[in-house]
């Protein structure tokens, strides 16, 4: 019994403590555009996914993490007097990589399981998309980033709206976006599998309810 409880405490303390780097970002149902880009944009820029990319992290509880990505595949940015006024990019998730583990160490097993019906259920649902509905310039010389770009990110077939802090610029005929690590909750977007709990805490089981995840998209004109 008191190792029962020991265990608990520890559990407890590293979920405290641990989690991938980033922001909570809350979630909420998915939204219509606020614009028809279609009639107010003035240029559209194409994502280049050669210069894009998203990054991911998760973790456990007890025990580490794996960080990897995910490319970006093809994508639009609406544009109109220098500013988004909409657009979305893919991500294939078939072609999801690990970078913190060789391939023949675990990597490749550790890639095969989150493609799997437990995580993103690539088979069903090879492509995720975020599809912009808002931006919005910030304001303050405090903000740490230049617009809050909100989306409806899809996972998994489901879509859930999210508001991310980005730094967004444009040079000629290039635009560039940018967020900071930020963290979403699986649970909210089907992935159920192994989420926070204290049952087989002894077995080092417990996921991470958080994902992190880092954005990073180059448009040309």
């Amino acid at each position: 019994m008191k190792r029962f409880f020991y265990l608990l405490a520890m559990a407890s303390l590293f979920a405290a403590c641990g989690g991938p780097e980033g922001e909570a970002v809350e979630s909420s149902a998915a939204v219509d555009p606020e614009m028809k880009t279609e009639r107010v944009a003035s240029a559209q820029y194409d994502v280049d996914p050669t210069a894009s990319l998203v990054n991911w992290e998760g973790t456990k509880l007890i025990g580490g993490g794996h960080t990897g990505t995910i490319p970006v595949t093809n994508g639009q940015i609406m544009v109109a007097n220098d500013a988004i006024v909409g657009g979305k990019f893919v991500m294939d998730v078939r072609e999801m990589t690990n970078t913190d583990l060789p391939a023949d160490e675990g990597g490749d097993k550790l890639v095969g399981h989150l493609k799997s019906a437990d995580f993103f259920d690539v088979e069903k649902y090879p492509m995720a998309e975020f599809v912009i509905t808002r931006v919005q310039p910030t304001t303050g010389d405090d903000a740490d980033h230049t617009h809050d770009i909100s989306g409806n990110l899809t996972l998994k077939g489901q879509s859930r709206n999210v508001t991310l802090p980005a730094n967004v610029s444009m040079d000629g005929n290039m635009l560039k976006a940018s967020t900071k690590k930020f963290t979403i909750d699986r649970k909210e977007w089907g992935m159920d599998y192994g989420a926070g709990t204290t049952a087989g805490i002894a077995q080092d089981r417990i996921i991470n309810d958080e994902v992190g995840l880092e954005l990073m998209i180059v448009a040309n004109k």
